[in-house]
Parts: C-alpha cells; sequence; structure tokens
C-alpha cells in the first residue's frame, strides 16, 4: 500500500510543471538535507537543488542559496517539530540578503516537522513525499498534513515584490 501511494504521488507530479526546492536540514550552521529526502522530492515532482539521493546532508552558505535561487524553500530540521522549526527559522531569515531569495520574494518558503515526518527512514517518509507534493502543488494534491505538518512561513518581506 505504501508503495502504491508513493507511485499515485509519483506519477501525477510527472505530468505538472518541476520546481527547483531547496530542503534545508538545519539552519546553524546552514545544512541541505541529504540522504533520503533528495529522492523524496524528486518523487513529488521537484528538483533537489543541494541533495543528492543516498549522500549525507552538507554545510551550505547562505551564498549557496543565493546562487541556487530556488522556487521553494522548505525548512525541515532534524529532531524539530513544527512549532520548533518555526521559532528556529527566524535564525535563517534574519540573514543579510535572505529577502532577496526567489522562494522568498513569491512567499513559497514553508516549515515542516522534520522530526516526524523527514528526519528517520520509514513508512511515514511516503507522508513526507504526500507533504513536499501538497506544498508544491497545493491545486493537485490534498492529503489534509497542512497546518499539522507544515505551514507556510509568512514573515515580513521589506520591499517585497509579489
Amino acid at each position: 500500500k505504501l508503495a502504491a501511494r508513493l507511485s499515485a504521488v509519483k506519477r501525477k507530479a510527472q505530468s505538472l510543471p518541476s520546481f527547483a526546492v531547496a530542503m534545508i536540514e538545519w539552519t546553524v550552521p546552514l545544512m541541505a538535507a541529504g540522504n533520503w529526502t533528495p529522492e523524496l522530492v524528486a518523487i513529488a515532482g521537484g528538483r533537489d537543488v543541494f541533495g543528492r539521493a543516498g549522500v549525507h546532508s552538507a554545510s551550505i552558505q547562505l551564498a549557496d542559496l543565493q546562487k541556487a535561487n530556488p522556487d521553494f524553500i522548505i525548512v525541515a530540521p532534524c529532531g524539530f517539530d513544527l512549532r520548533r522549526t518555526e521559532r528556529e527559522m527566524r535564525s535563517l531569515t534574519r540573514q543579510e540578503g535572505w529577502s532577496g531569495l526567489k522562494a522568498v520574494q513569491k512567499r513559497q518558503v514553508y516549515a515542516v516537522d522534520g522530526n516526524a515526518f523527514f528526519n528517520r527512514p520509514g513508512p511515514r517518509l511516503v507522508e513526507s513525499a504526500e507533504i513536499l507534493a501538497e506544498i508544491l502543488y497545493p491545486e493537485s494534491f490534498e492529503f489534509g498534513h497542512c497546518a499539522s505538518a507544515w505551514r507556510q512561513w509568512l514573515c515580513p518581506i521589506k520591499n517585497a515584490r509579489v
């Protein structure tokens, strides 16, 4: 049943436009998610700008994030629930240059419950792929995870072009 759910997400997402996605596993120091997360992004229809399936998470700099300038930024710190992730995002969003990122300008930044869904291997990874699909394609996927497992980050942005 789990494999069928993953296949259904992948099949539907393949017919939709693909977006560049930065999966952030840690905010200070900044780390991009690795291991199975890039595969989850691909299943959900995105292109992970940093991670490679099967390769450990890597340290990055804000300059790397600026250079990649992804369509979406999804923050899933290892071991943190959604509420704690939202608190930790402030250290990231206060950095010089953050507000100029395309994902920030288009308000495509999301906090997710990394502890429950993204940071541990297991059956819940199927829900992780569904969460990513909901975030990337809200008009096409609705699994009911919004607000309980993820939330859009709507911090104020000076001079935002929305």
